[in-house]
């Protein structure tokens, strides 16, 4: 099994809390930026530090989302505080564009660039990681991006460099993307307006959706687990046996 299956295939509580640690801290740091100081996660106290941007704020937003994968920051962190400062709806639409800038350079650089990288990284199971992304290209990027064992930025860098299309590739992962961000960017403006049972649910959906990913995701792995590698086989016509002597 790949590297991003093992540790889940066996249900190690170890490997569900590894897992789960990225949303929980993020969650668990906005909550306690709330309580501490209601002033720091407050929509209009953010907002009033964006506004000397007026209306380039969005597009300053977008431009540094476009700019994320190489930041090495966390886009789920990125996308709550989306909301914090234009709100659910809009940070949502934000982040999707930022992410469609994201994910074009990143696939254009891996293309370029990155099939070595993968050699290195697939080892054996490139081959089959190489025919998974490039004839089954919009369910690879959407399968992969879902699970979250599988970084999203990797999935691309992975799907560009085994020779998958561009358009089908990042509009699987912008689907798979969007009901994640939407709730996280919920998550982010409920918290800053005080609506706790909104944020409380927006949260739950967010950890919801990373198991819901594990399971629908492990697919990949396990499709990739059981390919054996080399091109598709064709039987093998079977020979005619001579005549017998008469």
């Amino acid at each position: 099994m790949p590297p991003w299956g093992e540790g889940l295939a066996s249900g190690n509580a170890r490997n569900w809390l590894k897992l789960l640690a990225p949303a929980l801290a993020a969650i668990c740091g906005l909550v306690a930026l709330r309580l501490l100081g209601k002033d720091v996660v407050d929509q209009r106290t953010l907002s009033g530090w964006i506004s000397p941007l007026g209306r380039l704020a969005p597009l300053a937003f977008i431009a540094f989302l476009a700019v994320r994968p190489f930041t090495l920051l966390p886009g789920q962190l990125l996308a709550a505080v989306g909301g914090i400062l234009f709100g659910a709806f809009w940070a949502t639409v934000y982040a999707e564009l930022g992410s469609f800038l994201a994910m074009s350079m990143l696939f254009l650089l891996a293309r370029r660039y990155g099939v070595r990288w993968m050699k290195r990284l697939a080892k054996g199971k490139y081959p089959a990681l190489a025919r998974a992304a490039k004839h089954h290209d919009f369910k690879f990027a959407l399968l992969t991006t879902i699970n979250p064992l599988v970084p999203t930025d990797v999935a691309v860098a992975a799907a560009a460099a085994s020779g998958a299309r561009f358009w089908p590739t990042v509009g699987g992962v912008l689907l798979a993307t969007a009901p994640g961000t939407a709730l996280t960017a919920q998550f982010g403006s409920a918290l800053s307006q005080g609506k706790a049972v909104l944020a409380a649910a927006s949260a739950v959906g967010m950890v919801g959706s990373l198991v819901f990913g594990v399971m629908l995701g492990r697919r990949v792995a396990q499709d990739i687990s059981n390919d054996r590698g080399g091109e598709e086989r064709t039987p093998m016509p079977r020979r005619r046996s001579a005549p017998a002597a008469s």
